[in-house]
């Protein structure tokens, strides 16, 4: 058995982790929130509360700047059509969406990238929207503020500095060095929980937001 399957088989039956889902499936009210969002966050995050994919940018990659241009203009977006093409740096599918490009990084085939996408975008929910970013791929204060546009339930952006007069931003220390947020995917061997959790109460945020944090 490789490295990566015998840590596959380790975190499918470890009953701790098994527990912290459980809990956090317990916990949520808001089964069909739409998550827009620009990495796998999302279908990390669903995963984990047994929860139906309502929105097309799970399971792929956006660079941040490019996910801010197709949160501001979606509707726009959702009505171009995706064109393919060979990227040296990725072996996924990947694909312009008018001038955003998108990293399916998930999916073996275009069709299959294609068919999710369409799929997908067709159960957003605008009455029932979150929107969450990250202060990364030089992402700069000015687009972090444009977010406050979109009409949403909830709108959330990972920060390296603070912008207290942004409500919606949620400071993260450990990266006020660096400049940029890092990798909050990074995973625990104890429970599989990831990063991201040491900082924000997503589960809460679904059942209670009313237009921000």
């Amino acid at each position: 058995m490789s490295k990566i399957n015998l840590m596959q088989t380790i975190r499918k039956k470890n009953p701790i982790a098994a527990a912290r889902r459980k809990k956090m499936r317990s916990l949520i009210r808001n089964t069909e929130a739409s998550f827009l969002c620009p990495n796998c966050i999302g279908g990390i995050l669903f995963h984990d509360l047994g929860m139906r994919f309502y929105s097309p940018t799970v399971n792929l990659m956006m660079f941040q700047n490019h996910f801010i241009r197709f949160v501001l203009n979606r509707e726009s977006y959702l009505r171009e059509t995706l064109q393919f093409y060979e990227d040296e740096n990725y072996s996924c599918p990947c694909a312009h969406l008018g001038d955003v490009n998108i990293y399916f990084t998930h999916y073996k085939t275009q069709e299959e990238a294609r068919n999710k996408w369409i799929d997908r975008s067709m159960r957003i929910d605008d009455n029932n929207l979150f929107i969450f970013a990250d202060e990364r791929d030089g992402v700069a204060e000015h687009q972090i503020w444009e977010l406050g546009k979109v009409s949403a339930i909830g709108i959330l952006v990972f920060t390296a500095h603070r912008y207290q007069d942004i409500p919606y931003t949620q400071f993260l220390p450990a990266y006020e060095k660096e400049g940029e947020v890092g990798n909050i995917l990074r995973r625990s061997l104890f429970d599989d929980s990831r990063e991201y959790e040491k900082y924000f109460d997503f589960v809460k945020w679904f059942n209670e937001a009313d237009g921000g944090l």
